[in-house]
């Protein structure tokens, strides 16, 4: 069967619209919690689960949407994301409680992990191979600008009223529903097992105990996950979510571990120089963020490129390797000399985003065709974990340099030592960049080692 690749940009735009939308929301929240705090006389704890139940459900959800998706077709999903989070995104607005806010916010969640996991495989899917990289690069960009655009958007809004931080989703929902449902083509659903939901609740009974006990530094919910440690082995023996073939896949394997120790470094740098920039050196939330303004800028201009050099070149360790080198250099300078700030993170965006789209293009393919979309899912689900991890372990650092101890993520009481505590934060993160390079050198040597032999059959 020929496949038809006309609408490839319409396709394009589209995803990219819905990366937008889900990358924004998931840090335009953070100014607009002061304000809803007043509105709902909420205490602290309640406006964090605004956060944590979004991150929480979008990671939760990513993997089922696999098996969803080939029941229901991509393109059904995918528009399902859209109304899913455009809905909740009203009802969140107009919520006369806290709780009703929270539980929206999860389901809000629940879309993004929607639009997230579809989102890659119909793109490739409107794309020829030889062209695949270049588009995930472009589509990528929304991530850099949603990482931008979010507080300062969100500090904007929340100047005239807190909803319209919620309220803002739902105009661009509609009109991304609206032109996916004439654009994007109607595909073939796939044969796929009847839904067991057994390692669904076994992870979420592990995850989300782990993830608040991590995010918090609270230790009871820590306990709770290890002893929900090996109910949740047993339901992945049983059942497992990801397919034993994937986790079988020494390619797939490897990518996605230099993938996940690759963003673990990259996701907690401008969390921590934030907290730095406005807590020490008392700069306003726009001033700090247009400081960092470099970050994203990079990752903005190396996304499309990244993945026209993969296109062209077929080089992807050598791509991923310099984008390692790069990030890890930018961020330790940072680190080391704490000035010249924005050159060095120009550097460490660049390098970041260098690895990024060719990583995303060669864990999918890995996994074939018939794994493209729980590949996707399982590198956003670690990429979602890291995020959590990378911005969670930052307080440990404050509390070490610090004359007083705190669990806070957000921290603000006198006597603590950012300068130290970011410093050193950051050249811990910047060591993972390097420990990424290790599964990347055996990856690239597995694939040196299969095209030696068919290199000597031709001779």
């Amino acid at each position: 069967m020929i496949q038809n690749y006309n609408r490839k940009y319409f396709v394009l735009s589209i995803t990219t619209l819905g990366s937008l939308m889900a990358a924004i929301d998931s840090t335009i929240v953070f100014l607009a919690l002061p304000s809803m705090g007043s509105y709902f006389s909420a205490n602290v704890s309640s406006l964090s689960w605004i956060v944590v139940s979004y991150i929480l459900s979008s990671t939760v959800f990513m993997i089922p949407s696999s098996d969803i998706m080939r029941k229901v077709g991509k393109k059904a999903l995918y528009l399902a994301g859209f109304l899913i989070f455009g809905f909740s995104s009203l009802i969140i607005a107009v919520s006369p409680t806290i709780i009703i806010a929270i539980i929206f916010r999860f389901v809000e969640g629940i879309g993004a992990g929607f639009l997230s996991a579809v989102g890659i495989p119909i793109l490739l899917d409107a794309f020829p191979p030889q062209e695949r990289g270049k588009a995930v690069g472009i589509n990528s960009i929304s991530w850099a600008i949603g990482t931008l655009v979010g507080p300062v958007l969100g500090g904007y809004l929340v100047l005239y009223d807190w909803r319209y931080v919620f309220l803002i989703n739902v105009p661009i929902g509609v009109v991304a529903f609206a032109l996916g449902l004439i654009r994007i083509p109607k595909y073939q659903k796939e044969r796929a097992k009847r839904f067991n939901p057994i390692p669904l609740l076994g992870l979420s009974a592990f995850l989300i105990p782990l993830t608040i006990g991590i995010s918090f530094i609270n230790f009871y919910y820590l306990a709770a996950a290890a002893i929900m440690f090996p109910i949740f082995i047993i339901t992945q023996r049983r059942s497992s979510i990801i397919p034993s073939e994937l986790l079988h896949n020494k390619n797939y394997v490897r990518i996605s571990i230099a993938s996940t120790l690759q963003a673990l470094s990259f996701f907690g740098v401008l969390y921590a120089l934030s907290m730095y920039l406005q807590i020490s050196l008392h700069y306003s939330s726009l001033t700090a963020a247009l400081f960092l303004f470099t970050y994203p800028l990079a990752s903005m201009i190396s996304n499309p490129l990244s993945g026209m050099l993969y296109d062209r070149t077929g080089r992807g360790p050598l791509l991923l390797g310099a984008g390692l080198v790069m990030q890890a250099f930018g961020i330790f300078m940072a680190a080391y000399t704490m000035k010249l700030i924005p050159v060095y993170l120009f550097i460490a965006g660049f390098g970041g985003s260098m690895f990024w789209a060719p990583s995303t293009t060669m864990v999918v393919d890995a996994a074939g065709p018939k794994f493209r979309g729980i590949a996707n899912s399982s590198l956003f689900t670690l990429r979602n974990m890291s995020l959590i991890i990378g911005i969670s372990i930052f307080p440990l650092f404050v509390s070490a340099f610090s004359s007083v101890k705190s669990s806070s993520i957000i921290i603000t009481a006198s006597g603590i030592n950012l300068y130290s505590a970011t410093s050193f934060y950051l050249m811990m993160v910047a060591s993972l960049s390097v420990l990424a390079l290790i599964p990347l050198v055996s990856y690239a040597r597995t694939k040196k080692t299969a095209i030696a032999p068919s290199n000597e059959n031709v001779e």
